[in-house]
């Protein structure tokens, strides 16, 4: 048997297994989609790639910082349109939208800048990763939804309807060793993230879900009472605390404090929480 390459490796303008490697590849591509399960959980734009093909709903977690901003945006009355960082022709759509662009007032991507943001701004967010994954997860077809430990209930629950029975992605964003590239840098905050809207979704139906759901579940159950210090002293949190945003820290790590779903509606979240 033709040894086969690590799944990490491939990048996303690589064939598919099932084109490289003929019927071997077809039955890896259902392994790493995690065809046997119908809550499935996989990393960054590769886990994106890997899922998006055969789930219905994908949920996009980034703690530190995009979708906990996206919640305080939406928890305002405000809009978010997800801009990839650098991205100058999204930027310039953003504008002829109409949509106001984090950093040209005082609004940017960290959750404490927004807390005044206006009813009814519409804001373009740029961010490397989050807003990223969630532009390459609407390309899909799935409807996307984007979660933080604030709404992870919320959004699990929409989720749970939305989906009617098919598969349900979960995407913890991470981050890169070189910002916008290069290795994945698992984020212990998106873990938990992800693991509070696994444990969510596991309330509401507790078969079908893959080991990867499993044990984000168990992990932020396990964690849960120390949310807080956690999020403070992993490496993110204490990247952005260097930086002087340990407020944003403090917003990111409460748990259930909000009621708001951001649903990406042709390239923009809306609020279609019910609280």
């Amino acid at each position: 048997m033709r040894s086969l390459p690590p799944r990490c490796a491939r990048s996303s303008n690589q064939l598919p297994l099932a084109e490289a490697y003929g019927t071997l590849g077809t039955v890896l591509d259902d392994v790493f989609a995690q065809d046997d399960y119908r809550l499935r959980l996989e990393w960054a734009a590769e886990g994106i790639d890997a899922l998006a093909p055969r789930c219905a709903v994908l949920v996009v977690v980034d703690v530190l910082s995009f979708t906990t901003s996206v919640d305080v945006a939406l928890g305002r009355g405000g809009r978010v349109l997800p801009v990839p960082s650098r991205d100058e022709q999204a930027l310039a759509a953003a504008k002829q939208r109409g949509a106001v662009l984090a950093g040209e007032r005082s609004w940017t991507l960290r959750p404490a800048s927004l807390l005044d943001l206006p009813a009814g701004t519409l804001l373009a967010l740029p961010s490397p990763n989050g807003a990223r994954l969630c532009a390459r997860a609407q390309s899909t077809g799935a409807t996307v939804l984007a979660a933080c430990l604030r709404n992870a209930a919320a959004v699990a629950g929409f989720a749970h309807h939305a989906a009617a029975g098919a598969p349900i992605g979960l995407v913890p964003a991470g981050e890169r060793w070189g910002v916008t590239a290069g290795p994945l840098r698992p984020g212990v905050e998106d873990l938990l993230g992800a693991g509070a809207v696994a444990a969510a979704l596991l309330e509401l139906d507790p078969a079908g879900a893959s080991p990867e759901v499993r044990l984000a579940a168990r992990t932020f159950l396990s964690a849960r009472a120390d949310l807080p210090d956690l999020l403070a002293a992993c490496s993110s949190g204490r990247e952005l605390a260097a930086a002087g945003h340990g407020a944003d820290v403090d917003l990111a790590s409460m748990l259930g404090c909000s009621a708001a779903v951001p649903v990406l509606r042709e390239g923009v979240f809306q609020d279609e929480g019910v609280g």
